[in-house]
């Protein structure tokens, strides 16, 4: 391996190695595709929290971001295969745990949130 690619590794793990962040991925992973607000809502975490948070998952590789309107929406890239390891063994190992269950229900509970079109308004 090039220490360019150890170095990608590195950055990889350090994007993960943070609560906050392992949450949204757990989100992502979870929904597909997320608003900021969604995400907000669901860690009741203010706005510029998430989005230095997604900024360092984004700086990874770990995801993408998409602007619809003011809207931003992150998902999950899928073009990495490391990435996309990594992420599929820790799902797998943190079904069932309790702070990951109760952001998955209060993320159905709150879904959707702001940017959501609104039905006969």
């Amino acid at each position: 391996m090039r220490m360019n690619d150890v170095d990608m590794i590195a950055e990889l793990f350090k994007a993960l190695g943070d609560n906050t962040r392992l949450r949204i991925v757990r989100l992502l992973a979870e929904a597909g595709e997320l608003c900021v607000c969604d995400i907000e809502r669901v860690l009741a975490l203010p706005q510029a929290r998430v989005s230095r948070h997604l900024a360092v998952l984004r700086s990874a590789g770990l995801v993408r971001a998409r602007r619809e309107g003011q809207w931003m929406h992150y998902a999950l890239r899928k073009e990495d295969a490391l990435s996309r390891s990594v992420i599929r063994v820790f799902v797998r190992g943190t079904d069932g745990a309790a702070l990951f269950v109760k952001d998955s229900l209060r993320l159905k509970k709150h879904a959707p949130a702001c940017c959501a079109p609104e039905d006969g308004d």
